[in-house]
Parts: C-alpha cells; sequence; structure tokens
C-alpha cells in the first residue's frame, strides 16, 4: 500500500480548478484528450519532444476553454520528467489526472533483426516514461487522497499479432504496471486504469504493412478515445480501479458485469509448474 503523506480531505467531485498531465499531447490521441478535458475546464499541461506539435496543442486547448502549460522534452528523461513536474505544479498547484500517452512502436521485423538500441528506445518511451512521471508525481497526489492514472494501452500487449514486438512486450509491461499499481494504491483515493483506444489513425499506425488491407470500420476516431477517459476520471466510474477498458466499451454494463466477475480486466500472470527443468534452476 502506498501511503506517503496521503490525506483524505480532498476528495473533489467538482471539474473546476481541476488539472492534468497528457504526455505525446503534441498530436493524434493525446491532443484530442487534452482538447476535451479543457472543454471540461482542465488546465492541461502537455508534455512532448516536439515543442512546436505541443505548442500548437496548447493553443487548440485555451481555445476549448482551459489553461495550457507545456514543457517540451523525453519521457525517457528522468531530468525532462523532473522539469515538467516542478513546471506544472508549480504553475497548477496539483495534479488531479495523469494521462501516460506517449509511446512508440519500433520496427515491424523479425527478433533476431531488431537492434537492441530499438528495444531500449521502445521500452524507455513506453514503461519507463510513464514510470518516472508516476514516482514523480504521484507523492503529491497521495498528500491529497485523490486523481487518476489514465495508462494509454492496447490489445497489442496480449494479442501480438500483427504487431511489432517490442511494442507488444512494452503494452504487456504497462498492463502489469497498472495491475500492481492499482493494488498498491488501493483504499488511497487514486484510480488506475488502462485505456485502449483501438485502432486509430496517427503517425504510430502509419507504418503498418497492412494499411490498405484493413476496411474504414476498423479504425475508430481518436474523439472516442477522448471522450471515454473524460468518463473514467469523472469519478462515476472509480468501481474500474486496476481494469482493461477499451474506448468502445459500454462503461456501466461493465460495472455492472464486474459484480459477477470481480478480476475481470485484470491481467494476472502465474506461475506453472516448468515440465522440463532448466540447466541450473
Amino acid at each position: 500500500m502506498l501511503t506517503d503523506g496521503q490525506s483524505s480531505t480532498a476528495n473533489e467531485n467538482s471539474v473546476d480548478g481541476r488539472t492534468a498531465i497528457v504526455t505525446g499531447g503534441g498530436r493524434g490521441i493525446g491532443r484530442a484528450i487534452a482538447i476535451r478535458l479543457a472543454r471540461e475546464g482542465y488546465s492541461i499541461g502537455l508534455v512532448a519532444r516536439s515543442a512546436g506539435q505541443i505548442e500548437e496543442t496548447a493553443d487548440l486547448v485555451r481555445k476549448a476553454g482551459g489553461k495550457a502549460e507545456v514543457c517540451a522534452g523525453d519521457v525517457a528523461d528522468p531530468a525532462a520528467v523532473e522539469l515538467a513536474t516542478r513546471t506544472f505544479l508549480g504553475s497548477f498547484g496539483h495534479v488531479d489526472v495523469v494521462v501516460n500517452n506517449a509511446a512508440c512502436t519500433g520496427p515491424m521485423s523479425p527478433f533476431l533483426d531488431i537492434d537492441t538500441a530499438e528495444w531500449r528506445r521502445v521500452l524507455e518511451t513506453n514503461i519507463i516514461g510513464p514510470v518516472l512521471l508516476l514516482k514523480s508525481v504521484l507523492p503529491s497526489m497521495l498528500a491529497r487522497g485523490h486523481g487518476y492514472v489514465v495508462n494509454v494501452n492496447s490489445l497489442q500487449g496480449s494479442d501480438p499479432s500483427g504487431s511489432p514486438l517490442p511494442y507488444g512486450v512494452s503494452k504487456a509491461g504497462l498492463m502489469r504496471l497498472t495491475d500492481g499499481l492499482a493494488g498498491q494504491l488501493a483504499g488511497t483515493g487514486i484510480v488506475v486504469v488502462d485505456l485502449s483506444p483501438g485502432l486509430v489513425h496517427t503517425e504510430l499506425t502509419s507504418e503498418r504493412a497492412d494499411l490498405d488491407a484493413l476496411p474504414d470500420s476498423a479504425w475508430a476516431p481518436p474523439e472516442q478515445a477522448a471522450d471515454q477517459l473524460a468518463r473514467l476520471v469523472s469519478g462515476r466510474y472509480d468501481q474500474l480501479h486496476g481494469r482493461f477498458v477499451r474506448a468502445a466499451d459500454d462503461l456501466d454494463g461493465l460495472s455492472a458485469r464486474l459484480a459477477g466477475e470481480p478480476n475481470g480486466r485484470i491481467l494476472r500472470l502465474t506461475s506453472k509448474e516448468i515440465a522440463v527443468p532448466l540447466k541450473g534452476a
């Protein structure tokens, strides 16, 4: 259980004065999420490597009625993450929502053809990035006893067909991070969930080898994920803590189903006996 300085005094349900950090906020899903939350009155802290793109998003956030601060940097860089956290906390005073959206895919190549540097790039962005940001922001959330963590995930973490191997591995790891955090954060007032946007036209999906074979119906608009995220952080679905939620899910129906299936939508890794012991094991 994480209990560092936690307090029960800040269980706020009003949107006024609420804030969110969105990584990968320069384009695509991250931009749609930032604009959607801005329409709800959130102040948005934007993190991305491209300063120009997050400045464009910041302008759209302001036009949507929200406040915006930007911090250009790589989420896998501890110094950049610490600077972003200090900047946003200094400007907003607190953080209510963390959206770990920044991601990269890596090459669609056989395992032996993938350079180790590519593995490192994908895993550092997709797993170490969220870890760094949460280690930086969670203490202030725990002190207030309130907050939401939304890890933008993918079904490719459990079904790697058609996915770059490093990406699928990283998303499985992110599922496990959500699962583990959910247990440690139980009772603290902080809700953590995985959100799968579905297949969305972004720079990440533009290099898929099967683009021409995919029907229009296979694609989802980024606004669908943004709308679902707004519902998840509204306070109405906190019972989905620790779950894997799709953008197209009926949250009321999913919540009802969990009454009879309490472990539904949670990744569980269990040990099994090894049929042929490994040498030295």
